[in-house]
């Protein structure tokens, strides 16, 4: 005779056998997942309709699970192999966006080129149809990420202006360079997203921005509390937002900057104001209340002396963020060691700096030598303690690394650990000379754990 045991083994799945608090525990742990696989049946959501019936039922009726999916296009493996493979991905992305009901969409759409050229046009129609395919949901965009070619957004660029994209909140477009593509008129196309809260734009890598087009998206979107931007480096001050000129970028959200500027484009106008000059004004009209992350790139061809003139202004705008700033990203900026120091005075309140400079040895004599890190030790005397940046806790460097030496670098980082106060808690440094001995790392450091040095 069977014991009421094996009868209940018999009739249920495993998963029905645990406790309800588990079962539950397990199923939101699955939901909690950020971004589900669309062709991965091994990954939630799908591996929760494998599961029983029951769960099956269950899963396919949480319109939350399905909102929320990434696709990546492009690769033998990734299209499953050809126009069948194309099918099939445009059908199950249509299943998901039936099962999301009317809950807010995030999706990622990354495209990775093929290693076969003649499938590459084939890869941009079914990338349009994808596209096609998910504005028809447009109005339930909520967090979207496009890391496509140029060429393959066409179709909705043409269909911007009947778009409503009114529940889109976060925006991010990488856009791959493509021939024979259609220009982008982003300004109109970001007009129409007006409640935006994080918007990141890399388009044409750098290309199909400048700073005025910069500032009119700036201005379209007061609510930014978070902004990733790439863009020649060309700025006249005609801004024209909403119809008017403005000569004023009030940003009272945003928190987190991150501009990358490029080198203008061969054809520019030659009465055109140069890279730094253009980049000054920008920067002057910017109105930021709450600022704590600035990032600011500068990959500009330009000679080191043309900084000079325009460098006073440049620390000027680091003033206007010293109540605020809290983490300052300089990549490449043409600057000496004590332009640098200048800086770093400006915007006393850092808890993280990263400050990359060419791996390679600088012509004019690297920005970060031991006169930066002396600058940076903590010293005690009459009862306080001195130095640059004393709340310093994270910190990068990037150089040629034969302005530093080992010794000068120890005593840096015993000072800014030895307190509790004034703790670095990490430290990455990338050079192209060896700075420490393997012997300090093990030796002094090993012990820690709040450090970790990078030499390449």
């Amino acid at each position: 005779m069977k014991t009421r045991f094996e009868e209940i083994s018999q009739n249920k799945c495993f998963i029905s056998r645990l406790p309800i608090e588990l079962q539950t525990q397990i199923f939101s742990e699955c939901a909690s997942q950020p971004y589900g696989q669309l062709m991965n049946e091994h990954e939630a959501p799908q591996v929760l309709l494998l599961v029983c019936k029951y769960w099956k039922n269950l899963a396919s009726a949480t319109s939350s699970l399905w909102s929320s999916f990434e696709a990546k296009f492009g690769t033998w493996a990734l299209n499953c192999r050809g126009p069948k493979g194309d099918a099939l991905i445009l059908s199950r992305m249509r299943l998901w966006l039936h099962r999301s009901g009317n809950y807010p969409l995030s999706v990622k759409l990354v495209y990775q080129p093929p290693t076969s050229i003649s499938r590459d046009g084939m890869f941009y129609c079914f990338l349009t149809d994808v596209l096609m395919l998910l504005v028809q949901y447009c109005t339930r965009w909520h967090d979207i990420e496009l890391s496509i070619p140029h060429a393959c957004l066409a179709p909705l660029l043409k269909a911007t202006p009947g778009l409503e994209f009114s529940s889109l909140s976060s925006l991010v477009l990488n856009l791959n360079p493509s021939v024979h593509s259609e220009s982008l008129d982003v300004r109109t196309f970001a007009s129409n997203c007006r409640q935006l809260t994080r918007l990141h734009l890399n388009l044409e890598a750098g290309r199909a921005l400048t700073l005025d087009d910069c500032g009119v998206i700036l201005t379209q979107h007061p609510n930014l509390n978070s902004c990733k931007l790439y863009a020649q480096c060309l700025f006249d001050g005609s801004t024209q937002a909403l119809g008017h000129a403005t000569d004023r970028f009030i940003l009272p959200a945003l928190s987190d900057l991150h501009l990358m500027v490029y080198s203008p484009p061969s054809h520019a106008s030659d009465d055109s104001p140069s890279p730094e000059a253009a980049l000054m004004a920008f920067l002057s009209q910017l109105e930021l209340h709450v600022l704590t992350y600035l990032h600011i790139e500068w990959l500009v061809d330009e000679d080191q002396s043309l900084w000079n003139s325009f460098h006073p202004h440049f620390v000027s705008f680091l003033d206007t963020l010293e109540p605020t700033l809290e983490t300052l990203s300089l990549g490449y900026l043409p600057i000496a060691e004590e332009q640098l120091l200048d800086c770093l005075r400006a915007v006393p309140h850092l808890i993280s700096a990263e400050l990359l400079f060419s791996l390679g040895v600088e012509p004019n004599g690297s920005a970060i030598t031991d006169e930066l890190l002396r600058a940076l030790t903590l010293t005690s005397g009459m009862g306080e303690t001195t130095a640059l940046l004393p709340f310093l806790q994270s910190l990068t460097l990037q150089c040629h690394g034969s302005g530093c030496s080992e010794q000068v670098l120890v005593r840096f980082v015993d000072s800014r650990s030895e307190g509790e106060l004034h703790t670095l808690r990490a430290l990455k440094l990338q050079t192209q000379v060896p700075i420490v001995s393997e012997e300090i790392l093990q030796s002094r450091w090993s012990d820690k754990l709040l450090l970790s040095v990078y030499e390449r």
